[in-house]
Formats: structure tokens, C-alpha cells, sequence
């Protein structure tokens, strides 16, 4: 079994490939610490079986990654670890083709039978996981477009057009800070971080129409 790990944190990189390939007698692993040598390492190496991806890295997430996979024709099964349970991220990296999510708090054991199952073609989620996606996938947009106000709605879509503060304000004749004061509001109805992600979330949960 050919595993490529990639993962920003050296040190648990190194503990990933040590713990595993003194586990599994016929795992290789090979690490990258960003997304370019991954994505260098895949295009010159097609003999991969499996990418253990991780979701949060300063050069590039990982549903963005699976996105550059995908947009290069990169054909390789994915699986998510992380420390974090983050539903939306998750959620969107199972709908992009992710094979299960292992947690960072599991023993070598349990990821070694995660991964073989996974390499059989089997998808792995840790219950608690599942049961909280299912409950997200069936009440998320409902949820959140109800928490919504009209107004808000009106911004967030201004938002993704692009306009900044004040642009948004000369539109609908507020001050910007009543535009900010909207945005606070939607980042935390949403869970995010940014512009950006906030958008990002909005498309995802389809509070708005994703843009081509």
C-alpha cells in the first residue's frame, strides 16, 4: 500500500509514517508538508493508492485541494484526518469524491483498519460524525435560511458579487457600520471566518447559488 500523507506539522508527520509503517508491514508512506510538493509528488508519481489529507493548511484547505485534483485530472482516492470536526468542510470534501474521515485522536490500530478498509473500497466515518452530517444535511438549509433575515440575504449576495463595505452601504443607503454590523451577524449564523469562507459556506449550504 502506497499512502502519500500530507499534513503542515512535521512532527506528526513523522509520527504518522513511523507509527504506520511499523504497523503495517506493507504500507509506504510518503510526506508532504504543503500543497505544492503534493501536488508535485502526484503528477510525477501515478502509483499512489491512497492521499491522507488534511483539512486545515496555510497554503491551501483541503476541499481547495481536492478542487486542484480534480480541476488536473488527478485520479486518487482521499481520505480526511484532522484534529478538527468541522461538519461544512467535511461535508463538502465527501460531496467532492473523500473517502472517510479519520480523527487524529485514533490509535495506529484503528487507523490501520480504517485505511485497509478504505483501500477495499469501503467509505469510513466515525459514527458520531455521520450521525451529526446526517442531521446537517437534512435541517442545515432550512436552518440557516430561516436564521437569515431578508436584509441579510440582500448583503450576502452583494458580498459574493464582490462589493466591499461601502459599496454594499451606497446601495442600500446604510451606513458601513450597519453593513459590518450585518456581516458579524451572517459570519456567526454561518461559522465563518472570513469573506470568503462565508461565501464559501453559503454556496455549500445553498443559501446562495454557486457561481461559475
Amino acid at each position: 500500500m502506497k499512502i502519500l500523507s500530507l499534513d503542515d506539522h512535521p512532527i506528526f508527520s513523522q509520527g504518522l509514517k513511523a507509527s504506520l509503517s511499523a504497523y503495517m508491514q506493507e504500507c509506504d508512506i510518503t510526506s508532504a508538508l504543503n500543497a505544492q510538493e503534493a501536488l508535485a509528488l502526484l503528477k510525477k508519481n501515478t502509483d499512489f493508492d491512497l492521499l491522507i489529507l488534511d483539512l486545515s493548511m496555510p497554503d491551501m484547505d483541503g476541499v481547495s485541494f481536492m478542487k486542484s485534483l480534480i480541476s488536473r485530472k488527478i485520479d486518487i482516492p482521499v481520505v480526511i484526518m484532522s484534529a478538527k470536526e468541522d461538519l461544512v468542510t467535511l461535508s463538502e470534501c465527501l460531496s467532492l469524491g473523500a473517502l472517510g474521515f479519520l480523527p487524529k485522536t485514533w490509535t495506529v490500530n484503528q487507523l490501520s483498519e480504517a485505511l485497509t478498509k478504505i483501500i477495499n473500497g469501503e467509505i469510513v466515518i466515525p459514527d458520531h460524525i455521520a450521525n451529526s452530517l446526517a442531521i446537517m444535511s437534512k435541517n442545515s438549509i432550512e436552518n440557516t435560511q430561516s436564521s437569515l433575515s431578508e436584509r441579510q440575504l440582500e448583503i450576502l449576495k452583494m458580498v459574493q458579487s464582490g462589493l466591499t463595505n461601502a459599496g454594499i452601504a451606497a446601495v442600500l443607503y446604510i451606513s458601513e457600520a450597519t453593513v459590518k454590523s450585518h456581516l458579524q451577524r451572517i459570519f456567526k449564523i454561518l461559522g465563518a471566518k472570513n469573506r470568503m469562507d462565508c461565501i464559501r459556506k453559503a454556496e455549500h449550504l445553498r443559501v446562495l447559488p454557486a457561481l461559475r
